[in-house]
């Protein structure tokens, strides 16, 4: 009898065990679902900002990176698919996915570099000669609020006003868009200019604008 008892109550164990084991996985569970949808709300994040440079900029991710984004998506499908997450795969969308966010940093980076470095400076130039130079600064800060990424859509915005503000900043200084003036005030803003760069056009419109004074030459 006392045998009867002690195999009751090693059932009675090993049921509560198999209890506790399927409660833990369920929770084991619960928890890689619950990252899973976490991973999910970051990649659209990530696919929206992407999507607002994209609408709001000339900026074009590489192919590299679309492929990339497509490859993640088909991830995500099967996991939905299969009806449940697990941590293996959990953690590697996560780890890719963090190094392809900073790639597509660093394209942003490139992109607005080489879009607006030549503006800016012709911007640091201009804002010397004409009449209220706050517009080249106002122009140009709005430019730099796009300088990096994961910016909302309205530092995309204030990217796209700045560039037009520029525009008209050179429209009023009244030059045509290949005159030797403006390729003079390119020059003078990238560090380029020297004595040679003076012909007789940019002296007289320099003389005739009152902006001999503020031109400098340097060794």
């Amino acid at each position: 009898m006392l045998i009867d008892s002690l195999n009751e109550c090693i059932i009675d164990m090993k049921t509560v065990r198999e209890m506790e084991t399927a409660s833990a996985d369920t929770k084991k569970q619960a928890t890689a679902d619950y990252n899973f949808k976490q991973l999910i709300l970051s990649l659209k994040q990530m696919i929206d900002e992407v999507n607002l440079a994209v609408e709001n900029s000339e900026f074009r991710p590489s192919e590299n990176v679309v492929s990339a984004l497509k490859s993640f998506l088909g991830a995500c499908d099967k996991i939905v698919q299969a009806g449940a997450a697990n941590n293996a795969t959990n953690q590697y969308i996560s780890s890719e996915s963090k190094k392809l966010y900073a790639v597509i940093g660093q394209e942003w980076v490139e992109y607005y570099s080489k879009t607006t470095v030549n503006i800016l400076s012709l911007l640091d130039t201009v804002k010397g000669i004409i009449l209220d130079e706050s517009r080249a600064t106002y122009a140009a800060n709005k430019i730099k609020k796009a300088a990096t990424w994961n910016t909302t859509i309205d530092n995309y915005n204030f990217l796209k006003q700045g560039m037009d503000e520029a525009d008209k900043i050179l429209e009023d200084l009244d030059l045509d868009k290949d005159s030797e003036i403006l390729a003079f005030l390119r020059l003078v803003s990238a560090g380029k200019a020297t004595i040679l760069s003076l012909t007789d056009e940019i002296l007289d419109w320099l003389n005739k604008e009152n902006l001999a004074n503020k031109i400098f030459l340097k060794f």
